[in-house]
Order: structure tokens, then C-alpha cells, then sequence
């Protein structure tokens, strides 16, 4: 059986990945606390942080809090105000599932267990290295030149590729809840076979109407 945890929430209308990097700047003043707690400098209820630096982000989208989320560590804080902000970042861990809240304090706290995926196959080779090649096309067509994607054959390369693959919150929430690395990279294929060919309609459609007028120095066939 997983193991409970409970730690801090911060709920934002945003998806974060494992190993994602998360730059926030904390204005609130409930989530300065939820940090002073976090980095083991202020207590909640007589309880003092454990000063892991941990805390959970999950989706906040239409009214609706989603269960699965990922557990983020503060790997630095980049810079502190006079009044008490701070610009921090954070770093994606693993997933978990909420199982219950706690709002006494003024932030939500949250008892969750973590998960991984259910699947004990590696990653199918195929999939991995066409995932990898459409992120890169798409990285070309958005950037003006090939994603330089260096992944370890080691690592779920679905999440990082999820980081920078055009998801919409929705799109990048299926992911991070699947527990198959190899329906995540269906699915991320499946994203790109549908948007890339659009990205290439529309650049095409851009060089046609940035050539207009620069013909009119040709001279005609003669017919």
C-alpha cells in the first residue's frame, strides 16, 4: 500500500511535469507562508516545517481543483522583496493523488499518496524516437530551428517532451494522470501528427503573402 503524505497545496490554472522547472513569484500573503513553512521557517498549528521544501501543485481550472497533481521542491529563491515576495524555482518530482484537504490553516493542505506507473515495459523504441523527432520538427517550425533534445534512454521522456510540446492545460493534466509511458507518448504523437501539419499550412500561407509583389520585375513565358 503507498504511503500517506500531506503537504502544502498551491493551486494554479497551470499543469507541472517531473523534472519540470516552475519559476512563481509568491505575492499572497497565505503562500508566503505556505514557503516560510516549507523551507522549515514557520510553523502552522504549533507544527513547524520540516524544511523539505516541498510542496504540491495541482490544477485549478473552471472551478474545479483536480485531484492528480505533482509534488514540487524549491531549488532556489532567486530573489526576496523588501515586503516579504520572493521569486523562486521549482522543480517537478513525482505525482500524487490528493485523498483528502485540510483548510484550517491559511493555505490548503492536502494528505496524498504518490504513484508511478502501473507498467513494467520499457518504452517502445519506435514511439520514443518518433516523439522525439515530431518535438524537434515542431521545435523548428515554432523556433526556426531543431529542439536539441538530449534524453536518457532511462527516463520518462514523455514528461519532457510535455514541457514544450504546445499542450493546452487539458491536453498536459491527461498526461501527467497516465500511468503508461507508452500511452503518453501515443498521445503526444497523436498531438503532433494533428498540430504540425497546421504549423506548416500556416507557414506556407505566410511565405506566399510575404512573396506578394516581389514578382513584378519577371518577365513573362512567351506562349
Amino acid at each position: 500500500m503507498s504511503q500517506k503524505h500531506i503537504i502544502p497545496l498551491f493551486p494554479l490554472p497551470l499543469v507541472v511535469c517531473p523534472d519540470e522547472k516552475l519559476p512563481l513569484h509568491i505575492f499572497e500573503e497565505r503562500y508566503k507562508a505556505m514557503i516560510a513553512y516549507c523551507l522549515g521557517t514557520e510553523t502552522v498549528e504549533n507544527e513547524k516545517g520540516r524544511g523539505e521544501g516541498i510542496f504540491g501543485v495541482s490544477l485549478a481550472y473552471n472551478n474545479k481543483l483536480y485531484s492528480v497533481g505533482c509534488a514540487v521542491k524549491i531549488e532556489e529563491i532567486v530573489k526576496k522583496y523588501d515586503d516579504g515576495r520572493m521569486d523562486i524555482v521549482t522543480v517537478g518530482l513525482k505525482r500524487y493523488r490528493m485523498l483528502e484537504l485540510d483548510k484550517e490553516s491559511s493555505y490548503i493542505r492536502a494528505e496524498i499518496e504518490y504513484f508511478g506507473d502501473e507498467e513494467a515495459d520499457p518504452a517502445d523504441v519506435i514511439q520514443r524516437e518518433r516523439a522525439i523527432a515530431m518535438h524537434s520538427r515542431l521545435s523548428e517550425l515554432v523556433k526556426g530551428q531543431p529542439q536539441q533534445d538530449v534524453f536518457s534512454f532511462n527516463g520518462d521522456v514523455s514528461f519532457k517532451i510535455a514541457h514544450s510540446a504546445g499542450l493546452d492545460v487539458l491536453q498536459k493534466q491527461k498526461i501527467l494522470e497516465m500511468t503508461s509511458e507508452n500511452a503518453r507518448l501515443q498521445a503526444l504523437i497523436a498531438h503532433f501528427e494533428k498540430v504540425i501539419p497546421d504549423i506548416e499550412k500556416a507557414e506556407e500561407i505566410k511565405r506566399r503573402v510575404l512573396s506578394n509583389g516581389h514578382f513584378k520585375n519577371l518577365r513573362s513565358f512567351d506562349i
